[in-house]
């Protein structure tokens, strides 16, 4: 044997050496393959001999592990290692990654350890889309005991790549290579794949293919495949508190015919109030080794610090020796946070730049819903520069979220700019109000806007031709007359007197101005910043660089202001959890699909699109519960009646509550009768119970721009519906028997659904409108609440948990314009100034007023309440979030 072959021998006798003493929970007691070179016929059976005695002995002192184990991720179990650790421990769980983390972790341990390597370990986990994606090194330090001549480190680079197939499933797969002196730990490539899934938020379940390709070092040494699978269960409610983790590893034999091994660990996480987690794990090795299996453990503690995580514990068993014993220590630096130690109470900015829209102004309720529950938030500040509402009924569910706050123990304080009444509304209810020394406030009553366009037709040569249910019925008027008349008249200025005496009553309460000594201050506005001090309308000037110092003052202590993250808290439960789905029906009722005219802000509420909203959750086996969110004047009777159906459907299967928003009215009443309970906000605008049904004769305006038209026909009523000539006398008549008869079948749908006489509900219809707490009075709602009320029962009647998730149905679409102004750089908001600054605000209403009847068609009866073009609180209009610019539409 010469040289070069004696040091070879030398080295992959010392690397088996190195290898028999990096223990992997998945090996097991074996000799190790050697290389097949060192079979060669050529050497000589002395130095064979002694190869294997080297081998048998390590095989005794500690299982002969391959090179490619990680160094250890204390306490981290397979199906739950959903940070950074995944990409080493279980590849798929790198889906579920809740942000990005950057993550040391150096497990020290003496030469008898029977863990299966040490050293340090650096991982990022980025999630990315539908896929999260990270790089691991691992510096691993040698554990055999003996000095051999080439007793080298190695390290191992990992790139994880997993794929996010839903919240319940997820596969992952990472590619690995090493490097290092010692030959036979040198360039390995290897594979690693697996899959989690889990199907209930308190059970997780994994399976995990370790070096499935056999990769081999430079020396033509396999490493073995391995199999890993586990089971992880959180007993309490699926929350993080508790979680206890059962898996196995199985290795298959080197040789033909020989048997693998198996090895069983246990995990435990246990959240340590106003701490973190006590981790901890235990494995059972060499099962087979005479004297019974050894027991290899660590435990730890998890300490949590905002974004910061610092972990520490020691490592033991009773195989260890007095060199055995080691500690491990780490720090994860994280753009999400778990729960832990509580730093400093902080007080949370939120900013509103625009008006919400409908969607917008729930997420918004959330996010301040959320900020009541977090125990580490002291306070709230609002810093509003635009209306934090779009109406008085979304401004009391803003104030009602106030008033939450400062239940649950939360100062709340506002900062104005140039505001107006629903801002005054909303932070009344707040500790403070601070306002910008030279802003205003806008505001000194309510008033309301109607557009009447009979003169407008009258003037085109356009004729409306409309028959309805109801003197009170007053959506006709607006295109049949040049002003409203005494009925309609009176009935607006009931409804404006209403709210006005709403709004007072709030804002009296919450400024501690008696109601009547509130009216006269208000009449003498609108108000410059001072004079709204003087008025006792806000408490103090100052501008948005002291807003500092004023949350100071409030809270009566130095406070940290911070901008919220509503995302930066990891999920509590794993996969879908059981929720509520959230179904809006939004905007005009049109038969069909939804659509948007993005520029001036209208929605139009498409049957088939809200009625498959129903139908998904009432199909998904997920939602337990269904919150039907109305902000709608009504639309089509058809339309109504297809939603109507599915919600009927729904209710049958699953608790369906009704949340009444701005308004309700008419076909959007119509579709609501199903649910129970219903909801509606003191300031609701609902009822409007009639039909209309009409069209328009533009033979006028077709002849002053000199166009004819005759119209042939095979029966005296083929074109009743034609717009070139008006209704005879008969078929008006025949018209008013179709109008009542759909007028008494929305009759009788209401007294089915609220349980009341067919002359009970006619009552109080006949198109009449009334305010929530109007309609409480009269029985055609259930309950005074808002959007909270109303998901909170949900919850209930689901039995569902208090934190129970939201599914928000149907998802929101982008119309073709939209889509192109949207990459163009133009938001929502945008497109609504960019209409504001292209039409004055009068044809921009009267625009928005028109649209509807543009996608109405002639033949189809109307359950539509009448358009405000504005009911104002003082504030300019400011575009908002999805609907830009838009005030009150559908609003009587």
């Amino acid at each position: 044997m010469n040289a070069l072959q004696r040091m070879n021998a030398l080295q992959r006798m010392n690397a088996l050496q190195r290898m028999n003493a990096l223990p992997c929970p998945a090996r097991s007691p074996r000799p190790a393959r050697r290389d097949r070179r060192a079979r060669s016929p050529s050497a000589p059976a002395a130095l064979l001999a002694l190869c294997a005695l080297a081998g048998a002995t390590a095989a005794h002192a500690a299982p002969p592990d391959g090179p490619s184990q990680p160094v250890p991720d204390p306490g981290k179990a397979v199906a739950s290692s959903d940070d950074a650790s995944a990409i080493a421990v279980n590849p798929a769980n790198l889906a579920f990654l809740p942000g990005t983390e950057l993550r040391w972790t150096w497990v020290s341990t003496g030469s008898a350890s029977p863990l299966p390597a040490r050293g340090h370990s650096l991982a990022l986990g980025v999630p990315l889309w539908f896929l999260s994606t990270g790089l691991r090194v691992d510096f691993l330090d040698p554990t055999g005991a003996a000095a051999a001549p080439l007793d080298s480190p190695s390290r191992w680079v990992r790139w994880g790549l997993a794929l996010d197939a839903g919240p319940t499933l997820a596969f992952g797969t990472t590619l690995g290579w090493s490097s290092s002196d010692a030959p036979a730990l040198d360039s390995h490539f290897s594979l690693t794949s697996g899959v989690t899934v889990r199907p209930a938020p308190w059970l997780s379940l994994s399976a995990v293919a370790r070096d499935w390709n056999r990769p081999e070092s430079r020396l033509r040494d396999a490493i073995e495949r391995s199999y890993d699978l586990g089971v992880a269960v959180r007993p309490l409610g699926g929350r993080r508190a508790l979680e206890l983790g059962l898996e196995t590893a199985y290795v298959e034999g080197r040789d033909p015919g020989e048997g693998g091994a198996w090895t069983p660990r246990a995990t435990l996480a246990m959240r340590v109030p106003y701490v973190g987690t006590l981790r901890g794990d235990v494995a059972l090795r060499d099962l087979e080794a005479d004297g019974g299996p050894r027991i290899a453990a660590m435990a730890g503690l998890d300490i949590n610090v905002d974004e910061t995580q610092l972990s520490a514990g020691g490592v033991f068993g009773d195989a260890l020796t007095k060199s055995g014993a080691g500690f491990y220590a780490g720090v994860a630096l994280r753009s999400f946070t778990e729960p832990g130690v509580r730093l400093p109470a902080r007080v949370v900015r939120v900013r509103l730049d625009s008006t919400p829209g409908v969607r917008r102004h729930t997420h918004f309720l959330q996010q301040l819903w959320r900020l009541a529950d977090d125990p580490e938030v002291a306070g709230v500040a609002l810093v509003l520069r635009a209306e934090p509402a779009s109406s008085l009924a979304h401004a009391e569910e803003v104030a009602d979220a106030v008033r939450e706050l400062r239940r649950r123990g939360k100062k709340v304080v506002c900062h104005l700019e140039d505001n107006g009444g629903r801002s005054l509304h909303v932070c009344s209810q707040a500790d403070a109000i601070a306002m910008n020394p030279a802003g205003g406030l806008r505001f000194s009553g309510i008033s309301s806007s109607y557009f009447y366009f009979g003169g407008l037709l009258k003037k085109l040569g356009v004729q409306a031709d409309f028959v309805r249910i109801g003197a009170h019925k007053l959506a006709p008027e607006q295109f049949a007359r040049e002003g409203s008349t005494p009925i309609g008249k009176d009935d607006h200025q009931a409804l404006l007197d209403r709210l006005n005496d709403t709004f007072l009553r709030t804002v009296s309460a919450g400024r501690r101005i008696p109601v009547e000594e509130l009216r006269r201050r208000l009449a003498r506005g609108p108000f410059l910043a001072q004079e709204a001090r003087l008025n006792g309308l806000v408490d103090l000037l100052a501008y948005d660089d002291e807003l500092g110092r004023v949350v100071d003052e409030v809270m009566g202590r130095s406070s940290r202001l911070t901008d919220d993250d509503p995302d930066d808290a990891a999920p509590e439960r794993w996969g879908r959890s059981p929720r509520v789905a959230l179904v809006y029906l939004d905007g005009d009722m049109i038969d069909g699909e939804s659509r948007s005219v993005p520029l001036l802000g209208v929605k139009l509420a498409g049957s088939y699109t809200v009625a498959g909203a129903l139908r998904r959750a009432r199909e998904d086996a997920s939602v337990r519960a269904v919150v039907l969110r109305v902000e709608t004047g009504g639309g089509s009777t058809l339309a109504s009646d297809v939603i109507l159906r599915e919600a009927i459907l729904t209710a049958r299967v699953k608790p369906l509550v009704v949340s009444m928003g701005s308004q309700a009215a008419s076909g959007g009443y119509y579709a609501s009768v199903a649910g129970s309970p219903i909801f509606a906000n003191p300031s609701t605008i609902t009822g409007s119970i009639g039909i209309f049904y009409g069209k328009v004769d533009v033979t006028g305006l077709l002849e002053k721009i000199g166009v004819q038209v005759e119209t042939l026909r095979s029966a005296p009523r083929a074109d009743a519906e034609s717009l070139y000539r008006p209704f005879t006398d008969d078929e008006r008549e025949q018209l008013g028997i179709k109008v009542k008869q759909l007028y008494d079948r929305f009759v009788a749908r209401v007294a089915e659904g609220r349980r009341m006489t067919p002359d009970e509900v006619d009552a109080v219809a006949r198109g009449r409108v009334w305010t929530g707490a109007q309609a409480l009075e009269r029985r055609l709602v259930d309950r005074v609440g808002g959007l909270r009320e109303a998901i909170a029962e949900a919850r209930r009647l689901g039995k569902l948990p208090d934190d129970a998730p939201i599914l928000a149905l149907p998802e929101e679409g982008t119309s073709l314009l939209g889509m192109v102004l949207g990459l163009a750089g133009f938001s929502a908001s945008a497109q609504g100034e960019l209409a504001a600054a292209t039409l004055p605000p009068v044809m921009l209403d009267a625009a928005r007023a028109l649209a509807p009847f543009l996608v109405f068609g002639a033949d189809r009866p109307l359950a539509r309440s009448e358009f405000a073009g504005e009911i104002s609180f003082g504030a300019p209009a400011s575009a908002r979030e999805g609907e830009p610019g838009l005030r009150a539409t559908g609003a009587p």
